[in-house]
């Protein structure tokens, strides 16, 4: 099993982590919005067991990068725009 540097983890860039976010979002478009999130929560709660990180260090650690000093990072104003207008 792979583990997770977590000081790598505090530094990922957030460009980075929306666009994975974004290729996410674009295969998850074609499901019903009850399997959508059901499926996102599914691959990050995988994700982070095979990785061996608590989920809530790695949602801890995401909030924080989405979140920048001044409100949403840009990146992630863009993932919301397009859940706005692709996502139904």
């Amino acid at each position: 099993m792979p583990r997770l540097n977590r000081d790598v983890l505090n530094m990922a860039g957030p460009r980075e982590v929306a666009m994975a976010s974004l290729t996410v979002l674009d295969r998850l478009q074609d499901f019903r919005p009850e399997i959508q999130i059901m499926g996102a929560a599914a691959v990050f709660l995988e994700l982070a067991a095979h990785l061996g990180i608590p989920a809530q260090e790695a949602f801890a650690a995401t909030k924080n990068l989405i979140n920048g000093d001044d409100g949403k990072r840009a990146e992630f104003r863009a993932i919301t725009a397009y859940l706005q207008g692709e996502i139904a």
